[in-house]
């Protein structure tokens, strides 16, 4: 009988090293998700005038984005992921809604814009986006961006629009911010 063969260190199986890569993995993105999402939930507010309703699409929004495997890194990249699938989700809903809700007070007058304008008004009214960042997210010209938030302002008039601020930390900003409150 071989003494070597009882004291020699067990190999540890690939699923283990797998399992221990995706726990570091989902530790780094998560602080960058939750920063993105609570972003993500302004936004949506602006576009429902509906805490509940964009508390909905939220959350079906998150189901889809986190059914595929991302690896998050930074958050307005991870917000331009995320705001992508809200469109999609968004764009379905309104389609398949026959009756609303009535809009929440503070957002009732927003919903006198169409969609696109919409859009852009939140992001760089609500957001405090730059045009040119919110036709990047929206994929549109700088142009169009431009027109369709001309056209907002003018729909809007002196009706303001609850803010919330676009942060576009790192993960890495976010990890050195230990306990901090986000929004």
């Amino acid at each position: 009988m071989d003494k070597r063969a009882k004291f020699q260190k067990p190999e540890m199986p690939d699923e283990f090293v797998d399992l221990e890569y995706d726990l570091h993995r989902v530790e780094a993105s998560r602080g960058v998700l939750e920063i993105a999402v609570r972003q993500l939930r302004a936004f949506a507010r602006c576009m429902t005038a509906s805490k509940s309703e964009a508390d909905e699409l939220v959350e079906d929004t998150l189901m889809l984005f986190l059914a595929e495997d991302r690896v998050l890194r930074e958050c307005d990249t991870c917000f331009a992921e995320l705001l992508e699938v809200f469109r999609r989700v968004h764009g379905r809903t309104v389609l398949i809604q026959a009756s609303r809700g009535a809009p929440d007070k503070e957002y009732a007058g927003f919903m006198q814009i169409a969609l696109p304008e919409r859009e852009v008004a939140a992001l760089v009214i609500g957001g405090g986006m730059m045009p040119a960042q919110a036709a990047e997210l929206l994929k549109l010209s700088p142009t169009q961006t431009e027109a369709l938030l001309e056209t907002a302002r003018r729909k809007l008039g002196p009706t303001s629009l609850p803010e919330w601020p676009f942060l576009p930390a790192s993960a890495s900003e976010y990890l050195l911010n230990e306990g901090g409150n986000i929004g």
